[in-house]
């Protein structure tokens, strides 16, 4: 539950029932509620996520258990995971987003004073949980999410996440829908206003309710809303012309939005059992339903979203023609920050684009879509589709086949559907030449040749790869990289992330931003020791090694942190997202165009194989900055800096699986990347370059290399 809704039950309304009551039955979960609840709450909760980003280092094991319990218990999850947006949501996520930087700021300030079986949605997850439980099919024998699940037509209880101590005492919590109503004396369309009032996923809270002359006991309940609804003859209406100084002040269009919020609820649309997509009530639609479901996009690409071969983040902008970028981690909106998200990757966001206006509805070949910022509400930027359509003719010119890959992939020894496939095969002879489709391609089969073409498809769209097949001066500046980290990669099965690290670091590199330029010395965290010179280069090696993963045991993170490195994980997420949604884009309009087989099963383990899925957190980064400017010991005996590694271990990183072995990789990636910038020529700075080559030769004295 956020702490800007309102709650609409205490503790005292649950319902508990023994878990041996649903033995056998199958419980569909309303996945985002239930994973957030997981991540909230003891034990899987972890106080220095937002001070890391990725996923909490705990979380595959805490869900491994959960799933386990499920089992234990003999239950069966069905997990219904959100997909397209709604209007109203994205105010309401920036809203959070805004809220939990001032608690994350706080906690920096305190930090420097002291130094199983899934569907994906491809609407709304509430709503589907809703149309799956009233089929006579039955498909799942109960619900369990949040209280917006109390919205919709339910049988009756929304059973809640259990507990570490629900599992352990056997018990169940629920609420009841028909309890509520008793409780609370309302008719069930009351119950659906106050629920409103109170807040959800895509409406704010009824601004009088969180006001304290108005609503003395705060947090506010459903009980104030209904009291409120009560006074002003149960009419939303009404209470908003009663209460009309304090919206005109704090939200004048909340009414509007309350009036959209019911349309949405009731025009929601759902997933049938065929699979067709469905607007519920179609038969009342109202002709201005665009205003508050948004534009409606092909059902072809609902199917992909719903197989998970895409995600609902590109798709959003098509639906509401506006897409927003969300608040950084650390909250920082630094000048090189703002150039890269409304500047540097403006254009690739109009290829994503592009690759899809061009197999749907005509229409949107017309259609602008308008960029808005958290960090300035005056500031907009409008990608325009139309203008990125000659780049489709580039991603249509691959269509290798398994038969071409077999040689190449002997020759190389690396499987295909990998990056350094994609790389290094265009450097064997005469392969490349053998790429070009010589006609319209079609029916691409194996999940290796979709994949593979994916690839090559994003690496000419990104300039890697030129016309004719060969590799630019940025694709041979990947590949050095790329050939200098096989071993580690074969060595440790990519674990550390290392391809994607080496594009993302040319990525970062096209876009100005792995430098040692920019240190943000404000920022707590960054480097102290040395000279400028020195600092500089500590700085370069700490930003490259947060491209890493830190292999780390199954439990929360206690080392040191960095705001200042956390600044610069908000720039490679950027990044990051920016070309996971360009390869969904790129694998979406594969198929969308036919040049695939649409008759699979596998789509989900294709979107899953694509690169750019996982949010890597900064352990490393932060690990690696701090041996070098705090620990390292300059002309020392190797057995000497042995002892000194293992003692870094002791005392600032117990946890990790592997640390002086993480450290080595790190070091060797970055001189790999290294490597490949001193290839690239002309196209980065003498200044930057002579900085690579500066930090190398620091990073060697220093370690008596």
């Amino acid at each position: 539950m956020s702490h800007l809704e309102g709650k609409a039950y205490s503790s005292q309304d649950c319902l508990s029932n023994s878990l041996a009551d649903l033995e056998d039955a199958v419980i569909g979960v309303e996945a985002s509620h239930y994973l957030q609840t997981l991540i909230d709450r003891p034990p899987t909760h972890e106080p220095l996520l937002a001070a890391l980003g990725g996923d909490p280092m705990t979380f595959k094991s805490h869900i491994e258990n959960e799933l386990k319990q499920w089992r234990d218990n003999k239950m069966k999850p069905l997990f219904v995971f959100d997909g397209q947006t709604n209007v109203g949501r994205d105010e309401i996520s920036l809203r959070k987003a805004k809220a939990a930087l001032l608690q994350t700021q706080r906690a920096w300030d305190l930090y420097a004073d002291n130094s199983p079986d899934e569907a994906v949605k491809a609407f709304g997850s509430s709503v589907q949980l809703a149309y799956l439980e009233s089929l006579e099919t039955p498909y799942i024998d109960g619900i369990m999410g949040s209280q917006e699940l109390l919205l919709y037509d339910i049988n009756d209880c929304v059973l809640l996440p259990p507990s570490a101590s629900d599992w352990e005492s056997k018990k169940i919590v629920g609420i009841s829908k028909s309890e509520i109503i008793k409780k609370l004396n309302v008719t069930p369309e009351v119950l659906a206003d106050a629920l409103l009032m109170v807040g959800t996923s895509f409406l704010p809270p009824f601004p009088p309710l969180q006001d304290r002359g108005i609503i003395v006991e705060q947090p506010f309940t459903i009980k104030d809303a209904a009291n409120l609804l009560r006074t002003s003859e149960k009419s939303v209406t009404t209470t908003c012309t009663a209460f009309n100084d304090i919206l005109q002040v704090q939200d004048p269009n909340w009414l509007d939005k309350y009036r959209k919020a019911k349309m949405i609820i009731k025009h929601a649309g759902t997933v049938h059992e065929s699979g067709v997509l469905q607007i519920r009530d179609y038969d009342h639609l109202t002709s201005d339903n665009v205003d508050y479901l948004g534009l409606q996009l092909p059902a072809e690409l609902y199917y992909y979203l719903s197989k998970a071969l895409i995600g609902p983040r590109f798709m959003n902008g098509f639906i509401l023609l506006e897409s927003l970028v969300l608040p950084t981690l650390d909250g920082v909106a630094s000048d090189e920050y703002k150039r890269l998200v409304t500047r540097s990757l403006v254009p690739l966001k109009e290829q994503a684009a592009a690759l899809i206006v061009s197999r749907i509805h005509r229409a949107f070949n017309y259609k602008d879509i308008n960029l808005k910022f958290w960090f300035d509400d005056g500031v907009k930027e409008t990608l325009v589709p139309r203008n990125a359509l000659d780049n489709n003719k580039k991603a249509e010119t691959w269509g290798v086949r398994d038969t071409d890959m077999k040689a190449v992939e002997k020759s190389l020894g690396i499987s295909p559907g990998s990056l350094s496939f994609a790389i290094l095969s265009l450097q064997q002879k005469d392969f490349a030449q053998k790429t070009i489709a010589k006609g319209k391609v079609a029916e691409l089969k194996s999940e290796s040749e979709v994949v593979s073409n994916v690839l090559w498809r994003l690496l000419h769209l990104r300039g890697y790869i030129n016309d004719k097949h060969e590799l630019t001066n940025w694709g041979k500046a990947l590949a050095t990289t790329l050939k200098a980290i096989s071993s580690a990669v074969k060595a440790h099965n990519d674990i550390h992330h290392l391809q994607e690290a080496a594009f993302l670091a040319f990525e970062l590199l096209q876009f100005d931003q792995l430098n040692s330029r920019n240190r943000h010395t404000e920022l707590i965290g960054g480097p102290l020791r040395g000279g400028e010179k020195d600092k500089e280069s500590c700085i370069l090696i700490g930003r490259t090694a947060c491209l890493l993963k830190l292999r780390h045991q199954n439990v929360g993170y206690t080392g040191p942190l960095s705001k200042n490195l956390l600044a610069f994980h908000s720039i490679i997420k950027a990044v990051r997202e920016t070309d996971r949604d360009l390869v969904e884009a790129v694998a979406a309009s594969l198929f969308l165009n036919n040049h695939a087989s649409r008759k699979r099963d596998d789509y989900g383990k294709i979107g899953r194989d694509l690169p750019f899925a996982a949010d890597v957190d900064i352990a490393l980064g932060i690990a690696v900055k701090t041996y070098l400017d705090d620990f390292v010991k300059v002309d020392i005996s190797p057995e000497e800096r042995s002892k000194d590694k293992k003692n870094y271990i002791n005392k600032f990183l117990p946890h990790s699986v592997n640390f002086i072995e993480d450290l080595d990789v790190a070091f060797n990636f970055f001189d790999a990347v290294h490597a490949g910038v001193k290839t690239i020529g002309d196209d980065i700075g003498d200044a930057d370059k002579k900085a690579w080559d500066d930090a190398k030769a620091w990073l060697a004295s220093i370690m008596n290399d």
